[in-house]
């Protein structure tokens, strides 16, 4: 009897066993790889073409949308539905202007495949739809959404993708690829039955399927209105250099732009270009020239070098070991007795030469290095250069006096000088730049966020942070940058025209013109700096620039 009951208590554990396995492999198959089962399903009755790319958004700090921002309409075939191809070339000669022998000669070549294809792409919108009221065997126009639309702002941020795998490859899409691309883009189908006609009923349809790797969106700290209106901006004023747009209290780029720009749908058309359209000159380094003169004063203010009080000589140039540097306007009268703000706003070479010889090579470059200096800025961005500071043991006399103007060794980028501004407005508290402030998934809500804690890293003290920031209003009120003076709000800054060492056909220099400030005067919203390669003059050509876009935003 025991034997019996041992028997049957096993029998009933084995069926208890083999009962769970199959309920477990039901839930598998019901609940878990349903999605992967109802697309193997659907492929065998399904013919269709991807559409829309499977990309998240890259959004601006309004969640307004970077990318994906226009449509297209194509034409679609689905050769198996085709039952007719003269009356098919007929009725969409009616509609569309079409290249009749391209078009027809594309139909006959594919007619017979089962695969769908793109006939035309940018048809009018209207056009698309008198096709599709028509009802064409075969024949569906869809819209598309063009990822980088036309005239896309802020190329060089957002960056561009391989399209051939929809990998990102630049700026925000190659940084935060694995979080944008997702595994399943749209189609646009044709449900079919087993004779491959249509099923009536069901027609055309847009499918996107939620298997695999979903999608999610970037956003950032870049404003799209403040934006435009930089760029309308530099479209009139620079052929080539960058804007920077940050505000100084929390490090966030409000705006971002560098000059040429770039079509990301034709990117072939300027890989072979001179101008360099694709590079970025926001994050690219080159010789800052007199806004460098901020970093030589502060370090000269926090060392106790010199005093406010302290009175100077400009002759017009000064002498380091037999080398003569002369002042930016040796060929006017000298400036003669000048105190040391007077001298940051006639930006005089001879007095900031003079100053660092005094201040020596070692504590320049640690208040250079303090401001973030020949480092990359926390900003991380793609293919940020951290330009070039030298080590103070390489620096002789001659090599320091050409240091104390932004020349020789010294290479910044405008992200960098834009930190070095806001660090003077936030009373010497250095504040580091940002651009990606969440990220989010497909339905918006946030994922993660990184908005910046309280800045904490003191570079320098708040009384030199007051002084320089009256060196710099001097600066627009009675020298070299009046012409970047906001009228209503004020404004403060330092111009530069950085020496490339090139001569152009009239035997001139060439010079990069710089400027970098901050408006209003009273509690200030902008740090703006100003970047125009070989724009000659700082104060005749990027100080206006300056002025026209601080003008703009702040007419918000």
């Amino acid at each position: 009897m025991a034997y019996s009951s041992s028997r049957i208590d096993r029998l009933v554990l084995f069926f208890f066993i083999v009962s769970g396995l199959l309920v477990i492999r039901l839930f598998y198959l019901q609940v878990i790889y349903a999605p992967q089962l109802a697309l193997e399903g659907l492929s065998i009755r399904v013919q269709e073409l991807p559409v829309d790319v499977a990309r998240g958004e890259i959004l601006d700090r309004n969640r307004l949308p970077l990318t994906n921002t226009t449509q297209q309409y194509s034409i679609v075939v689905f050769p198996g539905q085709i039952n007719n191809m003269i009356e098919t070339l007929a009725k969409l000669d009616n509609v569309a202007a079409l290249p009749r022998k391209q078009v027809e000669a594309k139909l006959r070549r594919l007619n017979g495949s089962e695969y769908p294809f793109r006939l035309v792409d940018g048809i009018d919108s209207s056009v698309a739809q008198k096709i599709n009221e028509l009802q064409i065997p075969g024949i569906v126009a869809v819209a598309e959404k063009v990822r980088y639309g036309y005239g896309t702002l802020a190329a060089h941020v957002v960056g561009y993708i391989n399209s051939a795998d929809n990998k990102g490859v630049s700026g925000i899409e190659g940084m935060y690829d694995d979080l944008l691309r997702g595994s399943q883009p749209e189609y646009v189908a044709a449900v079919v039955d087993a004779s491959q006609q249509l099923i009536p009923g069901l027609g055309y349809k847009r499918m996107k399927f939620t298997i695999g790797n979903r999608e999610n969106n970037v956003v950032l700290t870049i404003d799209k209105e403040i934006q435009q209106k930089v760029e309308d901006i530099m479209d009139r004023t620079i052929e080539k250099g960058a804007v920077v747009v940050m505000r100084p209290n929390t490090g966030e780029i409000l705006a971002m732009a560098s000059r040429p720009t770039f079509d990301a749908n034709n990117l072939s058309k300027y890989l072979a270009q001179d101008s360099a359209p694709l590079l970025n000159r926001s994050v690219s380094a080159y010789q800052p020239g007199s806004v460098f003169k901020l970093v030589v004063a502060a370090a000269a203010l926090e060392n106790k070098t010199v005093t406010m009080d302290d009175v100077f000589f400009d002759p017009g140039y000064i002498d380091v070991n037999n080398v003569r540097f002369q002042g930016w306007d040796y060929d006017q009268a000298p400036k003669g007795r000048l105190t040391i703000t007077q001298a940051m706003a006639h930006s005089s070479n001879p007095v900031f030469i003079q100053i660092a010889l005094k201040l020596g090579p070692e504590k320049l470059i640690a208040m250079a290095k303090k401001l973030g200096y020949g480092s990359r800025t926390k900003l991380d961005f793609s293919n940020e250069n951290e330009g070039n500071l030298p080590e103070p043991d390489q620096l002789y006399p001659g090599d320091l006096a050409n240091l104390a103007i932004g020349q020789g060794f010294c290479e910044a980028t405008p992200v960098q000088l834009a930190q070095t501004v806001a660090t003077i407005v936030n009373d010497g508290i250095k504040v580091d730049p940002y651009i990606v402030s969440a990220l989010t998934n497909p339905e918006g809500a946030t994922i993660k966020s990184f908005q910046q804690p309280h800045p904490s890293s003191r570079v320098m003290s708040r009384k030199t942070a007051e002084r320089l920031r009256e060196m710099m209003a001097a600066v627009t009120h009675y020298g070299t940058g009046q012409a970047a003076y906001v009228e209503g709000y004020g404004s403060a800054g330092k111009t530069g025209s950085a020496e490339t060492g090139r001569i152009n056909a009239a035997g001139r220099g060439i010079n990069h013109a710089w400027f970098a400030g901050y408006t209003p005067l009273e509690h200030p919203k902008y740090v703006i700096v100003v970047f125009v390669e070989e724009g000659m003059s700082g104060g005749n050509v990027a100080a206006p620039i300056f002025r026209d876009i601080a003008e703009a935003i702040l007419k918000n």
